[in-house]
């Protein structure tokens, strides 16, 4: 594996650590409706954006937003992703407001499985004895999930294609990451603070009187960015085969659930949750 490689290999799998660990970080707001979390996400983040893009030097900003200029299909290409993004963030709340979590965990077991399937069939990519064992093992992981569940839940279809879609544009974006996740936040921002000005504007209240809830609205913009600017450099050096299969390291109970599941069924595996 040559160093460009490695780089993208530490920068998604430090992603998915971030991943991994950041329902630690919301369970920390369960006093903020679902959907005013998300819109702090969002609007924080693009905060956030643009203070890393002053420290990090605005001419590659300007280099990118030229270059989206001069290439209207990469402008394409970004409106696309920060929609794709959008989708799944407000599915995936909506999901778990909705009691439908068990749809958003096998949505995310098929994403990766997307991923390798989008590599193939856009990326032309190829794969080694050794991994198409792993797929046929996920494969029967995810079916036998399926099955316990009744039927193939349209929440879990909506998540799947829409974060593996993402991922796959971002590969084909070539604009800096820093530039892509700031401009996709930038892009969705006026829709969030539309909701926490019209919808919902009870967040606000943690955010006049600094409280730690606010501190933790405020460090949800981080949260979101920097994973999201690591999944971007990652895609963007990585085959979406080794992409995918790397999505599963952000829940270890992920990799348990597909060999726990071809052993004793789903039904066990959610007893031992």
């Amino acid at each position: 594996m040559n160093d460009i490689n490695k780089k993208g290999l530490s920068a998604t799998l430090l992603c998915c650590l971030i991943w991994g660990l950041l329902p630690l970080y919301w369970a920390l707001l369960n006093q903020v409706s679902s959907f005013s979390v998300l819109s702090h996400r969002i609007i924080w983040s693009g905060v956030w954006m643009i203070f890393i893009i002053l420290a990090m030097g605005r001419q590659q900003l300007r280099i990118d937003i030229q270059h989206l200029r001069t290439h209207l299909s990469q402008f394409g290409l970004l409106l696309l992703a920060a929609a794709l993004i959008s989708v799944n963030w407000f599915t995936y709340i909506w999901a778990v407001t909705n009691q439908h979590v068990l749809d958003t965990s096998l949505g995310y077991y098929i994403n990766p499985l997307l991923n390798v399937l989008l590599g193939i069939v856009i990326y032309k990519e190829t794969l080694l004895w050794s991994q198409k064992l792993s797929i046929a093992i996920a494969v029967l992981g995810v079916s036998i999930m399926t099955y316990e569940l009744g039927s193939l839940p349209t929440v879990s279809i909506a998540l799947a294609v829409t974060f593996s879609l993402y991922g796959a544009v971002k590969k084909r974006l070539t604009i800096h990451p820093f530039s892509s996740i700031a401009l996709e936040a930038w892009l969705i921002t006026p829709i969030a603070l539309w909701y926490l000005a019209t919808i919902d504007t009870s967040s606000w209240v943690f955010l006049e009187h600094v409280t730690s809830t606010g501190l933790l609205l405020i460090g949800a913009g981080l949260t979101t960015s920097i994973p999201l600017i690591l999944f971007s450099y990652g895609a963007k050096l990585l085959p979406l085969n080794i992409l995918g299969f790397l999505q599963y390291c952000s829940d270890p109970k992920k990799l348990d659930f597909l060999f726990r599941a071809t052993k004793t069924g789903c039904s066990e595996f959610f007893m031992l949750q």
